[in-house]
């Protein structure tokens, strides 16, 4: 029978209880979890897949191997198992403490790594602020515009006036002839009549160029306005770092691996690769959680993935995680070879802690109270390769494209053929070549 989480305050009594030491909240967080899932009487698979984890994961949180980096799955646990809010409240502050210590010993960890191209990003940063210098300086020159004796003073006759003026022939024909003009009859009407086709000529310029622009402001008509594409009627989240069996992974790593700190857990992965600069070597596991917004069934119709650039596969040294496997999950799983030139999502089977699931293909349905999991695995030996999935759906007479990529940037995979693979030794803390 499901034992109740306790009320606000056991979590600071069974804290209390165990010390203040290092682990005592997540071993805390890890009991409680356990509780949940033997009350339920439910599986790990089963489990995970309606709060969006793989069952190894959810496998790492119950045995305090992990722990979550968001309280979201782990509330979503408690609500399937029923559980009141005021219990959920006392779950999340013992989650908080847990996360603290996760998070400590994560800083720990990174002290000592220097940050990838750091030389380099200075150097970028340097060279884009000298160019900003450059273009600001050249803004300026811009609005200062041109020097201070060509300026007309305000209220003078226009630029095509003043050039007139500025002639002294011209100037004479439009302000009365000068002292030595012949002054016979002839010559003063020929004169007038040139200084009057002047002024005709100058004035036909100016009401042109002032009507100029207001002809062409009313040339354009005006265009239909363009409906926006209405949001899909379900919701998706990615996460790129998801390793085989909650271990089996490797990353590219620039840099002596002396400055590399140990593996991490599945769980803070992808805060490791992000401050070494990491990329995913030879695949990279995305794990796709769709949810409608409400009980109207969603068909997903197809999958495609897109290579949007392709590069020489990347620098760096092979570095594989491998400390301590969960239990085998393999829910809805995807294989992409992204070598080919128009690489296909192919479905193939799985595994649920030694029970077989088979391959199953498109269509697939989901709702708010239905979900779905995709695990799509991307494989690269001979590109650097950026890459998203397309979901194509449909419901209830609208249809549409959905992209999915790792926050508006595409996922990377990068192969790696003959680069240098290291293990790490947790007897000698440090990384081991392979021999």
């Amino acid at each position: 029978m499901e034992r109740p989480l306790g009320r606000p305050r056991e979590v600071e009594r069974v804290l209390g209880e165990r010390g203040t030491g290092e682990g005592s909240a997540r071993e805390a967080l890890a009991e409680r979890l356990r509780e949940l899932r033997e009350g339920s009487g439910r599986t790990y698979a089963s489990l995970a897949r309606r709060i969006g984890v793989s069952g190894s994961t959810l496998h790492r949180y119950c045995t305090g191997q992990t722990v979550p980096a968001e309280f979201a799955p782990v509330e979503r646990l408690a609500r399937l198992c029923g559980r009141p809010g005021e219990e959920r409240e006392a779950l999340h502050r013992l989650w908080l403490r847990a996360d603290a210590e996760r998070v400590e010993r994560q800083e720990a960890g990174m002290a000592g790594a220097p940050a990838a191209g750091v030389g380099e990003d200075a150097a970028a940063g340097a060279d884009a602020g000298a160019v900003t210098e450059a273009g600001a300086d050249a803004a300026a020159r811009g609005s200062r515009g041109a020097p201070t004796g060509t300026r007309a003073p305000s209220g003078s006759v226009p630029p095509a006036a003043a050039a007139v003026h500025r002639d002294e022939d011209s100037s004479a024909y439009a302000g009365g002839p000068p002292a030595h003009a012949p002054r016979s009859p002839s010559v003063r009407r020929w004169v007038q009549a040139l200084a009057v086709c002047t002024v005709a000529a100058l004035a036909l310029v100016l009401v042109a160029a002032s009507a100029g622009p207001s002809r062409q402001q009313q040339r354009p008509e005006r265009q239909p306005p363009v409906a926006r594409p209405s949001a899909p009627p379900f919701t998706w989240t990615s996460d790129d770092h998801v390793w085989k069996y909650g271990c089996g992974h490797t990353y590219l790593v620039g840099g002596p691996p002396a400055a590399v700190p140990p593996p991490p857990a599945e769980a803070d992965a992808e805060s490791w690769a992000t401050a070494l600069g990491a990329v995913h070597a030879g695949e990279t596991g995305v794990r796709i959680t769709l949810q409608g917004t409400d009980e109207r069934a969603v068909v997903l119709e197809a999958l495609r993935i897109r290579v949007v650039e392709r590069r020489e596969p990347a620098e760096g040294r092979v570095h594989r995680m491998s400390s301590g496997c969960g239990g085998a999950l393999t829910p809805r799983m995807f294989d992409v070879d992204l070598d080919v030139e128009r690489p296909v999502a192919r479905s193939v089977p799985g595994n649920d802690t030694g029970e077989p699931i088979p391959a199953v293909s498109f269509p697939y349905r989901v709702s708010a109270s239905d979900p779905e999991v995709f695990l799509v695995t991307g494989r690269a030996a001979r590109c650097d390769c950026d890459w998203v999935s397309e979901l194509r759906w449909s419901s209830g007479g609208r249809s549409g494209t959905v992209r999915i990529d790792d926050d508006g940037r595409p996922f990377r995979t990068s192969g790696a053929p003959g680069r240098p693979v290291h293990d790490y030794d947790f007897v000698t803390r440090r990384w081991v070549a392979e021999p």
